[in-house]
């Protein structure tokens, strides 16, 4: 009797629909960083630290000095080469000045040349008087065109001089660090008296602006997430939520699993989804935290 009331139960249990399980939550592990990613600071230019301005955890605005490197050598360039312009500038004058008194000679030797030629014509002059004339014209033309040669060469001096002024002013400017953009400094790692190397970084700013978790979704339940959905942020491991936000990015298309994993030896086939979520109140998350990011997907089903 009651093994045909077991087969009957089993018969019944065959013919009803087969359960479904509704998903309303897609779970992916992610990483906190600001939306426009952490700045790495380094120098064009390497050489000894004389002043360090700022301190980590410091707030620092575009354009403002991070800290200097010694710089003494290209003041002196800078010094030497405004001493030269200076120098050049005056003997622009000077030729300028030479210039028109040569001119002046010249229009005078023209203009006289012109006087003797006509009291030739007339008997009143000699041939001797003309041809000295004509001589001091051409010795008039000769010194005036040496002189405009040599003012075309001091104010090719002066040019150059001044792109060298500007090459040594930037020179200059590269042992100054300044910041690229408003933001906070996380680290700095050098000293006064210390040495940085040619664009080693030495320190790192986290740009104002968003704070964002950059996560993976397997890829297994990749359709399901949407951008516009909505998102909690929690400690690897806890329910406790530190922070909300909302899903602004979707990748189009799934990569190999590894950017967040640690641990040697995991499956490389599968295949997972980058996310961005856009937090609402990130006060309580560390920059580059591993966090759990579990996206509300019940409204898309």
């Amino acid at each position: 009797m009651n093994c045909s009331n077991q087969a009957a139960k089993d018969k019944a249990a065959a013919q009803l629909p087969p359960t479904t399980v509704s998903i309303t939550q897609v779970v992916g592990i992610g990483k906190v960083i600001p939306e426009k990613e952490i700045i790495q600071i380094a120098a064009a230019s390497g050489g000894i630290v004389t002043k360090v301005l700022k301190s980590e955890n410091d707030s620092i605005k575009k354009g403002e000095t991070l800290l200097e490197l010694d710089h003494t050598i290209e003041d002196a360039k800078c010094s030497q080469l405004n001493a030269a312009i200076m120098t050049q500038q005056e003997q622009v004058k000077a030729d300028e000045a030479a210039i028109q008194e040569y001119t002046a000679k010249y229009s005078n030797a023209v203009t006289n040349l012109q006087r003797l030629q006509k009291l030739l014509s007339k008997g009143a002059e000699t041939q001797q008087v003309v041809d000295d004339a004509q001589t001091t014209l051409q010795g008039n033309q000769s010194n005036l065109n040496r002189l405009l040669a040599n003012k075309d060469v001091s104010k090719s001096k002066l040019t150059e001089s001044r792109a060298a002024l500007v090459v040594a002013q930037q020179e200059r400017e590269q042992k100054i660090i300044h910041s690229p953009v408003n933001g906070k400094i996380l680290e700095i790692s050098v000293l006064t008296g210390g040495a940085v190397d040619t664009r080693q970084a030495f320190a790192q700013i986290c740009p104002e602006g968003n704070i964002i978790a950059d996560a993976e979704v397997d890829e297994l339940y990749a359709d399901h997430i949407k951008i516009g959905q909505k998102a909690f942020i929690r400690k690897l491991g806890s329910l406790d939520t530190l922070s909300t936000g909302t899903v602004y990015f979707t990748a189009s298309f799934l990569k190999k699993k590894s950017l967040f994993t640690d641990q040697a030896g995991e499956k490389e086939d599968r295949r997972v989804r980058e996310i961005k979520i856009r937090l609402n109140h990130p006060e309580q998350l560390l920059l580059n935290a591993r966090v759990e990011c579990v996206v509300d997907i019940s409204e898309t089903h």
